[in-house]
């Protein structure tokens, strides 16, 4: 989908497309950390950049969609955000951040685009990658259909070079338990998870 067919989706959401928080692996791999900077990477509704930033992140949330950062913008702690429009294949931070998070960006270069998101971690810093697996469509998850845009753990392990410490690259499922499930999707999703640390 490109920016005019998300915002079209934004504008037709009450109150928003994702749920409330990030998703629990994400929040489950940042909590520890020291909070200093982040980039979230396709930040949609502002949902995992708005919890950075409520615990003492100095968040900058990126979006092609006009309409989803408005809605990001509006939502409490939205003002604790630097929000830009833009599109990852073109912006570039104005320095590297401490943590690199991606939740769900699915594009036609995947590999291409992780690893342009791994240049601006910092050294020392921590990237985290989440997205659908393409074992998503044979499981009946909600998500893209599109085997080609969909992530497998070894495209996300290649996208890396040896700057960086692979700390987890595997499936992880989302149960139909998790309020990360909307809209009436009963069965659970497969997705993949990166988390890196760059150590030079």
């Amino acid at each position: 989908m490109d920016a005019e067919q998300w915002d079209a989706r934004y504008r037709a959401s009450a109150g928003g497309v994702w749920a409330n928080e990030p998703p629990a692996v994400v929040r489950e791999i940042a909590e520890p950390l020291t909070p200093a900077s982040a980039i979230d990477v396709a930040t949609g509704d502002g949902r995992t950049a708005r919890w950075l930033a409520a615990r003492g992140w100095a968040v900058t949330g990126v979006d092609f969609s006009a309409e989803a950062l408005a809605i990001a913008a509006a939502r409490p702690g939205g003002d604790a955000v630097a929000w830009e429009r833009a599109d990852v294949h073109a912006w570039e931070p104005a320095a590297s951040a401490d943590l690199v998070v991606s939740c769900y960006l699915h594009l036609d270069d995947n590999a291409a685009a992780i690893t342009r998101l791994a240049g601006w971690v910092a050294v020392g810093g921590t990237l985290v990658v989440l997205g659908h697996d393409v074992e998503n469509i044979a499981a009946g998850g909600h998500g893209p259909q599109n085997p080609a845009i969909l992530y497998t753990p070894a495209m996300l392990r290649g996208a890396l070079d040896d700057r960086f410490r692979l700390e987890r690259c595997e499936r992880v499922i989302r149960g139909t338990a998790d309020a990360e499930l909307r809209d009436g999707h009963t069965h659970a999703a497969i997705d993949t998870l990166l988390h890196a640390v760059r150590v030079r």
